[in-house]
């Protein structure tokens, strides 16, 4: 990655990172980590038994911290808002929520319109609630079958491993790595860079 293109990095982990140090990447990393994305829940009932420790530590660390959630296909929308809502309470981010939007760990077969809808309850129901918009992410294949050309007032969040995002007209983070090792981390974890530079960062911090 050309850092003095995309100047800032950011992880985003889950329980299944395991144990984080956030002290220690700081340090290890010379504050080059800039922000990090936490999983908070998953569908209508799953909590990320992780999210309440690696919240408070990040924090104490001064990193920019965002919460998102993962879009199971086959739950009501407003069910899997009312789970996400819950466990991020009246939590202060610095961040966008965000809705994980993927087809991996979604298996069988489903019906696009049906996801859309759902996709659009959850988003409506927690927009309302938090007043404040909800960012997708996704990867390439199901930005062009499930958001593409529907949520255009919602910012992305893309993953892909090509050297550059493609088929989207903008984006305002780009996952390009499942293999980070970080010392601090105990397990892998996903590697993202902002689209813009620091200035651009410290006002989106902003806004």
């Amino acid at each position: 990655m050309d850092k003095s293109q995309y100047p800032i990095t950011g992880i985003d982990i889950s329980r299944h990172t395991g144990i984080v140090d956030f002290r220690k990447i700081k340090e290890h990393f010379n504050d080059t980590i800039d922000f990090v994305y936490i999983k908070t829940s998953e569908g209508a009932n799953l909590v990320d038994v992780k999210f309440e420790t690696n919240y408070y530590n990040a924090i104490l660390c001064d990193i920019p911290v965002g919460p998102y959630h993962f879009f199971k296909f086959n739950v009501s929308g407003k069910r899997q808002a009312a789970n996400f809502l819950h466990v991020i309470n009246n939590k202060i981010f610095n961040l966008p929520l965000v809705l994980d939007v993927e087809e991996w760990s979604n298996t069988g077969v489903h019906n696009r319109d049906k996801v859309i809808y759902e996709i659009r309850c959850f988003i409506l129901e927690v927009e309302i609630r938090r007043k404040e918009k909800v960012m997708i992410y996704t990867n390439e294949s199901s930005y062009q079958k499930y958001i593409q050309g529907n949520f255009e007032s919602n910012k992305i969040w893309i993953c892909s491993f090509s050297p550059q995002p493609k088929n989207l007209k903008t984006w305002t983070f780009w996952q390009h790595s499942h293999n980070g090792k970080l010392e601090g981390a105990e397990g892998w974890v996903d590697i993202n860079t902002f689209n813009g530079t620091r200035k651009e960062w410290n006002q989106f911090l902003e806004l």
